[in-house]
């Protein structure tokens, strides 16, 4: 979803204090963040295609993982940019380079679904609307892949720091403030917003990113924090399988439920990880790595694995105890086929290409890290 997408999606190098320093943290909450997203929609799946589900409905909590995405996305952004200049063209083309060609070519696939199971898909070939799935516009619609409009708001958010970052400094902070009171604000309306584009605007998910920028603000002071954020983490988590174990998936349909819900999760994990500062195997770290192209497989993979492990032992008692770790297994082989064979090679050519207007140009700036 993303956060990953922010930085180069084989561990970035931050700076910190003058110095470039890896911060592993980022990747352990990625890959934290898409396997909770991954046994949500497994979820779905096993009760959609098995008669009996393994799982409760608190396993929508897992959803939450997309609230830590955006978390994470507005820490790495303010990390990566907050103490530079305005940022130029190559900020947004960057951003854009991240998020874009993978997604296109998950989506590709997806059309291609639609067109081999049309009978099994939500719509008809002539029902997409594929120009504004590809720019990923806000339609009030979900995109064709499906997951897509979790991407509208990350490229909502970029363009929106970008824009923070042309204030003078000490007004950055102001422009945020009036930002995330005005999403409260109008969040907290009784009548959902006539556009598409002002609901885009003034998301409550906009409050994701920016405590997202907050921890980044004070990543140096966090470890003193360690416990509340560990508790606040902890609790979050009770809070949000509580209520989506006694709600189901339509106690988060409401996307200001949903914050409230999933921020103090979301929050509380992000911080406390990049407060404890642990070390785990290298194999999560590299799980974070694959995560955008999880992230954007995974409703496929798990689509054709249920239905075909539905339709080879659904009605046998094990079916759905094979279902999680073999769709998890799968979707991780997936992951790592992307990554290394799509999403990275793409990634570093057309980085190759926007940095060559550097050179070409007669006074190139400084080189922008990204």
């Amino acid at each position: 979803m993303f956060a990953a997408l922010a930085d180069d999606v084989y561990r970035k190098q931050m700076t910190v204090a003058g110095t470039h320093k890896t911060i592993p943290e980022i990747q352990y909450l990625r890959m934290i963040a898409v396997l909770l997203v991954a046994i949500a929609h497994l979820y779905q799946a096993n009760v959609r295609f098995f008669p009996q589900p393994l799982l409760g409905d608190f396993a929508y909590a897992g959803f939450g993982g997309v609230d830590v995405f955006f978390v994470v996305s507005g820490f790495i952004i303010h990390h990566l940019y907050s103490r530079k200049a305005a940022p130029g063209w190559r900020y947004y083309v960057n951003r854009l380079n991240r998020i874009l060609p993978l997604y296109w070519f998950f989506t590709a696939l997806a059309v291609a679904g639609y067109w081999v199971m049309g009978d099994s898909l939500t719509s008809d070939i002539g029902e997409l609307d594929i120009w504004s799935s590809l720019l990923l516009l806000p339609t009030g619609a979900p995109p064709i892949l499906v997951i897509g409009w979790t991407l509208t708001h990350e490229l909502y958010f970029y363009l929106a720091f970008g824009l923070m970052m042309l204030a003078p400094p000490a007004m950055r902070g102001w422009a945020a403030g009036v930002w995330a009171g005005a999403s409260v604000i109008m969040a907290l309306q009784s009548e959902p917003l006539a556009s598409p584009w002002l609901t885009l605007i003034f998301s409550p998910f906009n409050l994701l990113f920016l405590a997202g920028t907050m921890l980044s603000a004070h990543y140096r002071h966090l470890d003193r924090f360690r416990w509340p954020l560990l508790a606040l983490a902890i609790a979050g988590a009770g809070l949000a399988m509580v209520w989506t174990g006694s709600q189901g998936l339509a106690g988060i349909e409401n996307r200001t439920i949903r914050v409230a819900i999933f921020l103090p999760f979301a929050v509380g994990l992000s911080g406390s990880l990049l407060a404890w500062a642990p070390r785990w195997p290298k194999l999560a770290a590299r799980i974070g790595d694959w995560s955008y192209s999880i992230y954007l497989s995974h409703i496929l993979v798990i689509g054709v694995m249920a239905r075909l492990l539905a339709t080879a032992a659904a009605e046998q008692a094990w079916s759905g105890w094979l279902l999680y770790p073999a769709c998890l297994a799968a979707c991780l082989l997936v992951g790592a086929i992307s990554h290394y064979g799509v999403e990275r090679p793409i990634l570093l050519r057309l980085k190759s290409l926007i940095n060559q207007t550097r050179t070409a140009a007669p006074a190139a700036p400084a080189r922008e890290t990204d």
